[in-house]
């Protein structure tokens, strides 16, 4: 069920429940003879003999006189006794009780004594000394008191009665709203938004209030009827379109019926008009960008908050910040709020992002030192898949050895395994790739120097030359010097040869 706090039902009832009795009981007096005739003459019901009755005797009149001032001065129990003192007269007439009860019971309200309010106002109506709107004007007063008691089933039966006295043409929107306040409070919801309804109908638009529309929304919202709460929350922003708490209402609404785009766009136009103003609403309204994929944008409004200080610098809006950066692939922008978190929180999870960002960015050797440092930190869900991270980029700094050792790192757990061996694999080949290379090479560099020295070896009998023991001389290629001597000799083999001939003499 949808709920909405902006609607207090007691508070209004019980600053219109002292209001009614203030006035009501302002017109409990003594009134003179013409006063009476002409209240009377414009009640067709009343009859010569009624108006007749309608009068004090002296003794009453006058205890009913200091009760008055008593009252007038505040001097309420006082008053209490002298119309209890009338109201044992044995001599007092129906008009008489009635006007007695009336004001004892005004006393006792004064004095915060509720319950003997009530009891000597349906004293007073039961006096059949009342006349119709006087009955109806009661009425209302006692249910409002049964209503401030919190007795309801009361209050609702006291203010039926009022209207069951003045019919359709006495009932006035002031008595259907507290009808309606009524039935909400007894949560008796279908049967009070009819009278909410009859209210609302019967109240001129230029004359309503904003608690006006907040009665019709409660109703609306407890009885789940969504239409119609978007029609009154919909009027609510029209007519005060620059208040806050209209518009929230409205984005919360949304977003309870699913609406939750069109929610982000009320969102956007309370930001844009200055109406988000509270940490938490900047991060909702960043989060929805975040959620519609509009990460840079959110970011832009966060980081902007952030430095106003209008949002918090804690971890969870830092966190919420740096991820947008990241969703953006901002990863310049996202490296120092990476860095300020993981220094702030020491956690290796926030080290672990800081280190992809700044791989991300070709920040090679800082990224090695972040991966190292989250490792180190421990706590994260998947370390393998950090080692394996950490051995591409020793990889890409050419530290393959240190590369291998991480990999080897990131096959000890089973997400990882695959990817880290699939690495390792390729660092091996590329490694003995290099190796035979350098073989190939090799092999390659010794044909073509024992070819040549062939060569120069024929060419150099053919010519004679030789040294001064007659030994054949060649110029050797400076390639092949490591291999071969002058004489055309493989280095080796000569060095051999002398290592066996002087293992024979020392023989």
């Amino acid at each position: 069920m949808i709920r909405f706090n902006g609607f207090d039902t007691s508070g209004l009832l019980r600053s219109v429940a002292t209001l009614a009795l203030a006035v009501t009981m302002a017109g409990v007096m003594i009134t003179d003879a013409d006063a009476q005739r002409r209240r009377n003459n414009n009640n067709e019901e009343d009859s010569e003999q009624n108006q007749a009755e309608r009068v004090f005797s002296a003794a009453i009149g006058q205890i009913v006189l200091e009760a008055q001032e008593f009252q007038a001065n505040g001097q309420f129990q006082e008053s209490i006794t002298a119309l209890t003192r009338a109201l044992g007269n044995s001599s007092i007439n129906p008009y008489e009780s009635m006007i007695s009860l009336q004001m004892r019971g005004r006393a006792y309200y004064e004095m915060d004594q509720v319950t003997r309010a009530i009891q000597d106002w349906e004293a007073a109506i039961a006096t059949g000394a009342m006349l119709p709107q006087e009955i109806a004007d009661l009425r209302i007063n006692i249910g409002q008191l049964y209503i401030s008691q919190e007795n309801y089933t009361s209050g609702i039966q006291a203010l039926e009665a009022a209207v069951a006295v003045l019919g359709n043409d006495g009932l006035n929107p002031r008595i259907m709203r507290m009808l309606a306040q009524a039935y909400a409070q007894a949560e008796r919801f279908r049967d009070g938004v009819v009278w909410a309804e009859r209210f609302w109908n019967a109240q001129p638009r230029s004359d309503r209030v904003r608690g006006d529309y907040s009665l019709m929304l409660f109703f609306y919202q407890q009885l789940e009827r969504v239409p119609d709460q978007f029609r009154i929350i919909e009027e609510m922003v029209g007519r005060w379109p620059t208040e806050k708490n209209n518009w929230r209402s409205y984005a919360s609404l949304l977003a309870q019926t699913g609406r939750e785009q069109d929610a982000f766009e009320a969102n956007k136009i309370m930001y844009i008009n200055g109406m988000l103003t509270e940490s938490r609403e900047i991060v909702a309204l960043a989060q929805y960008y975040s959620f519609y994929e509009y990460p840079y944008r959110g970011a832009v409004i966060l980081e902007r908050e952030l430095n106003a200080g209008v949002v918090e610098r804690t971890r969870n809006n830092l966190n919420l910040l740096a991820n947008m950066w990241r969703q953006s692939r901002e990863w310049e922008r996202a490296i120092p709020v990476l860095r300020q978190l993981a220094q702030l929180t020491g956690d290796g999870d926030d080290f672990l992002k800081l280190a992809e960002a700044l791989w991300q960015r070709r920040q090679l050797d800082e990224a090695e030192d972040a991966f190292t440092e989250a490792l180190n930190r421990g706590g994260l869900d998947r370390p393998g898949d950090a080692w394996t991270l950490l051995g591409n980029v020793r990889a890409e700094l050419g530290r393959e050895e240190s590369a291998l050792a991480a990999f080897r790192e990131g096959a000890r757990y089973p997400y990882s395994r695959r990817t880290a061996n699939g690495w390792a694999t390729f660092i091996t080949n590329r490694q003995r790739a290099a190796r035979d290379r350098v073989r190939i090479r090799e092999q390659v560099r010794q044909d073509e120097c024992r070819f040549s020295i062939s060569d120069l070896m024929e060419t150099a009998t053919l010519l004679g030359d030789v040294d001064e023991n007659g030994r054949i001389v060649v110029d050797v290629p400076e390639r092949c010097s490591d291999l071969y001597n002058v004489h055309g000799e493989q280095i080796s083999e000569v060095a051999e040869a002398e290592a066996e001939a002087n293992e024979t003499d020392a023989g």
